[in-house]
């Protein structure tokens, strides 16, 4: 994203805004020559909208009104409404209006509106009479029967405009469709095309393009205001006192004549000075007048008594004209300076910042390879802004990269730590198989059944709390399954004949005894996933699908936890093939048909079909793992 215009990309603008402005002219000329009722003066002003954006359309429309005021003074004081027809094509354009002609309608009906404050313009422009342009014949006739000025103006001109704005908008269309593609495309990042994608938000009255451009709307508006109050105030007392002093000067030439000439001659003369002076209402020798609001009177009674009366209404209309003017004029021009303001502070500050915002918040902290591609991103901002934007865009570079180095640092010690706490885990599993000594080699044979299950489930869809952490977090818990028989006698641990009943229900109390010691291991280390997951597992691993036979507390169905479930698969499946003092090893195939028979029993379904599924890798687990 560059932020400085080229001078190979100004020369394209420049070109681009001399061929609108010699379009508008051509056909305004033509249509002249051909005395049509049309204006055809915006085709370029509508076709340069949309290729090149709001501000090279702005600037066509407000040149094309400045360089056709040398021919017809008129025709200047209309810049704004050609800058205004630039900002529908250009808002039209952003809508889809050019992607097909069935749309071209939606711009169409916009500079029907904007024809409105158009008529008000030739309103004021004209005196408070009917306008003298193409819509002179249409305007008299609806006013020769009755209706006031400006609605008669504002019929005659909608009259005029539908066909005119139809005309142009299609030529416009026909000249964009035939226009090349890489032409266009040449002017995507002037036009702000190529940011309209990614410029997005959910309340974009709240972006900084909208404020920037609100400020810049309202300020130039208010200059506006401000330079045609000033206007009005200035030029309404410089053509009062340039009035009365008019009047002065009359009332002398007439108090002189009055001692030269005859009542008929002197008639004649005042009569004379009012057709020079249209502001001059009257000139009395000889008395006083009495004015009312709208008029005013000077009186000069050396060497006779004269006074003139002259009217304040046509002063008023007058600055009132002036002031259009002034206003039109000067709000066209500002209209443009804006657009282009517009542009150059969409490309050196609220782009760039957006680009960086975007990108951060896009940043992938996750893994070390996302972190890099997002700030190699980063980098990759060419924002060239000479001010404090590009300061900000070398800081947020050099924090990434030190978070970057943070978080490797981090990693590598959490991988680290996670390394003791699963060695850690480890050998306190082995710890407890170490004091069973009919269990060798059944706690890494469970961890990694419960492993492969959990892995086959994950890959079924079946369960979707199932995930990557879920499925590494249950190989580091499994081996706690036992922890709690740590609590349990060695006489009954490693008795080699069957329990009896008491001896069983000692024996049951392990589950409680694991959990308890993993509730204050959690107390003590903080709760973790592992932990949390072990805890379930330690207590719930003997609960049985249907409820019937379970321990401690005879859950059943998802009462019991997801991996309490896969742990009971993988333990009672171990202990099937494993030998015991009390009973010789069941061979794989009566295992897998005690498994599947206890299926919506002892176990979860859904959890048997994933362990069925792989078989062969669980003997491969058997024989690697068994010991010797």
């Amino acid at each position: 994203m560059k932020s400085f215009i080229s001078a190979h990309k100004l020369i394209q603008i420049v070109i681009l805004i001399i061929l609108g402005i010699v379009v508008n002219r051509l056909l305004a000329d033509l249509v002249i020559q051909l005395e049509l009722p049309l204006y055809l003066d915006s085709v370029g002003t509508i076709v340069v909208a949309v290729i090149g954006g709001f501000s090279p359309g702005a600037i066509v429309g407000f040149l094309t009104n400045f360089i056709g005021g040398f021919v017809d003074s008129s025709t200047f004081y209309y810049g704004t409404i050609n800058v205004m027809i630039a900002v529908c094509a250009g808002i039209a354009a952003r809508r889809g209006a050019f992607d097909k002609i069935t749309r071209l309608p939606v711009l169409l009906g916009m500079l029907m509106i904007l024809s409105i404050p158009c008529s008000v313009l030739s309103y004021f422009l004209f005196d408070f009479n009917i306008a003298e342009n193409v819509v002179t014949p249409i305007a008299t006739a609806l006013h020769d029967r009755g209706l006031p000025v400006l609605l008669s103006q504002i019929l005659a001109d909608f009259c005029t405009e539908i066909p005119d704005k139809s005309i142009t908008i299609i030529i416009a269309y026909v000249v964009i469709r035939l226009t090349p593609r890489w032409f266009i495309k040449a002017f995507d990042s002037v036009s702000g095309r190529s940011h309209e994608d990614r410029y997005r938000s959910k309340n974009e009255i709240h972006t900084l393009k909208a404020q920037v451009t609100a400020l810049l709307f309202v300020s130039s508006f208010a200059l506006a205001v401000v330079a045609t109050a000033v206007a009005y105030k200035t030029y309404s007392e410089a053509e009062i006192h340039e009035t009365t002093l008019l009047a002065e000067s009359v009332n002398r030439l007439v108090s002189d004549a009055i001692q030269n000439a005859d009542s008929a001659t002197l008639h004649d003369y005042i009569h004379d000075l009012k057709g020079r002076h249209p502001r001059i209402l009257t000139i009395t020798p000889g008395m006083h007048e009495t004015g009312k609001w709208d008029v005013s009177i000077v009186c000069t009674e050396a060497p006779n008594l004269v006074c003139t009366k002259f009217s304040l209404a046509a002063i008023r209309i007058s600055v009132v004209l002036f002031c259009t003017k002034i206003f039109s004029t000067l709000f066209g021009l500002l209209l443009a300076i804006v657009f282009t303001a517009i542009l150059i502070a969409n490309r050196r500050v609220v782009y760039p910042i957006h680009e960086m915002t975007l990108e951060m918040d896009h940043f992938a902290y996750d893994s070390s390879e996302g972190r890099r591609t997002s700030i190699d991103q980063i980098k990759g901002l060419e924002v060239v802004t000479d001010n404090e934007i590009e300061n900000l865009h070398s800081a947020i570079i050099k924090a990434v990269e030190e978070i970057d180095l943070y978080i490797n640092k981090s990693e590598h010690q959490a991988a680290s730590i996670a390394a003791l706490q699963t060695n850690i885990i480890t050998v306190l599993g082995d710890m407890v198989e170490n004091r069973d000594e009919t269990t060798g080699g059944h706690v890494h044979r469970t961890a990694a059944y419960a492993e492969l299950i959990a892995r086959q489930l994950q890959r079924d869809g079946k369960e979707p709390e199932i995930n990557d952490a879920f499925v590494s977090t249950i190989a580091v818990a499994a081996p706690l399954h036992d922890i709690g028989k740590i609590s349990i006698s060695d006489v009954i641990l490693n008795k080699p004949g069957k329990l009896t009943d008491e001896e069983f229900a000692q024996m049951k109390l392990h589950t409680v005894y694991g959990r308890d010691m993993l509730v204050r291991a959690s107390k003590n280390l903080g709760e973790t996933s592992y932990l949390k997951m072990a805890k379930e597992i330690a207590y719930c691993h003997h609960e049985w699908w249907d409820g019937s036979r379970g321990y401690p507390e005879r859950l059943k169905g998802t009462e019991i936890p997801l991996s309490a479930r896969i742990m009971a698969v993988a333990d009672v499946f171990d202990a099937l093939v494993s030998e015991r003092p009390y009973k010789k090893p069941f061979s794989v195939d009566e295992a897998f048909r005690i498994i599947t028979e206890e299926s919506g029993t002892h176990f979860d379904p859904e959890i048997v079909d994933a362990f069925v599924k792989n078989r062969e890798t669980i003997e491969k687990i058997m024989k690697t793992k068994f010991e010797d």
